[in-house]
């Protein structure tokens, strides 16, 4: 049991209406993680308002500060009776989205709900995509739906990433529904009982913001579950791929099929500053470094690093100070030694940066 599940059993989870729950059809609950921002919390749970009956149940799990805190609850109070089953609880401190989503399918999960819909707060989703994924239920384990920019969503083709030969990940524009992938982006993600059954809930020891999804895919393909893109089931979501800067250091048109998989780099930031959660953005290669040397064979961690190692000093010579090339070099070699024998010896991923800085 987690820190966070013992605070959980510690302190009372405030429930804002509960009802008996009907024990005939599917039954799902949405989940969500809310950070700050109570407009884009109103905005995705608005979004939610006209999905397919089977969606009964609504999770919200608050990393916020307290400013924002009572606003968050306000949103979800002002939803609470359109479902049969909702709880909101406040962490009291922010424990990443791994660990407020591993919170909420935990919850979600023991009050017996047969699917678990997985939301990012800054998202929303068409008013068809839940009654898309149910239809494929028999078909996948795990369902997706087709992710689509929301700055720009009559532009977007249906896409998801998989992984070349080399075990680096590029994306591919898919044109049927019934298309099994290796792992998914949380947001829409429609998990079933019998996979939290099997595998459990997202890991918040060695993922805080970032790669929990994707380790959380690895993990069911594993065990033989089958995770399914349904690209009629449309989710709204704040595109994640590299603009402005960034397209000049890495040119946009470089085919990303045959290149081989992007460790990432250490931030001099995390030399000025213990390994702390609070540096989310700068503790995330770390938890890419541990899923890439679980995941891929030696020999493909092994040229991803030297493919990192090079792009890491081009970045830094092209002016981005904010690698920590030595750092970089260690917790990478370190990585590779865990992927040729297989052992992994932390416990959290704070226990890795401590060793590496």
């Amino acid at each position: 049991m987690t820190a966070l599940e013992r605070s959980v059993h510690r302190r009372k989870i405030h429930m804002s209406h509960t009802v008996t729950l009907s024990d005939t059809g599917p039954r799902v609950c949405a989940v969500t993680v809310a950070y700050n921002k109570p407009e884009e919390l109103a905005n995705l749970l608005s979004s939610l308002q006209n999905q397919h009956a089977c969606l009964s149940g609504l999770v919200i799990i608050d990393n916020s500060d307290n400013c924002f805190s009572a606003q968050n609850k306000k949103v979800c109070d002002l939803h609470a009776q359109k479902y049969a089953f909702t709880r909101y609880y406040n962490t009291a401190n922010n424990v990443g989205s791994a660990g407020g989503f591993r919170c909420g399918m935990k919850i979600a999960h023991e009050n017996g709900f047969s699917w678990v819909w997985l939301l990012d707060q800054d998202g929303a989703v068409s008013s068809n995509c839940l009654a898309e994924l149910l239809r494929h239920a028999d078909k996948g384990d795990i369902l997706c739906p087709n992710r689509v920019d929301a700055r720009r969503p009559h532009s977007s083709e249906p896409m998801v990433f998989v992984r070349n030969f080399l075990g680096g990940e590029y994306r591919v524009s898919l044109c049927v529904t019934d298309c099994q992938v290796v792992t998914f982006g949380t947001h829409g993600v429609l998990i079933s009982k019998k996979a939290l059954d099997t595998i459990g809930y997202y890991d918040d020891s060695l993922f805080f913001v970032g790669y929990e999804d994707h380790d959380y895919g690895y993990r069911a393909v594993q065990k033989g579950l089958v995770i399914l893109f349904v690209a009629e089931a449309q989710a709204l979501h704040p595109s994640s791929l590299p603009t402005g800067k960034k397209l000049k250091i890495f040119p946009a048109q470089l085919n990303l099929k045959f290149l081989p998989a992007d460790l990432n780099y250490v931030s001099v930031r995390l030399e000025e500053k213990p390994c702390s959660r609070s540096e989310a953005r700068s503790i995330a290669p770390f938890s890419l470094a541990y899923l890439d040397s679980k995941h891929l064979a030696p020999w493909q961690f092994a040229i991803a690093l030297v493919y990192t190692e090079c792009y890491a000093l081009y970045r830094k010579i092209a002016g981005e100070r904010g690698i920590a090339l030595t750092a970089t070099l260690r917790l990478h070699l370190k990585c590779l030694r865990f992927s040729l024998k297989r052992d992994w010896p932390y416990a959290t991923i704070e226990l890795l940066c401590q060793d590496i800085i």
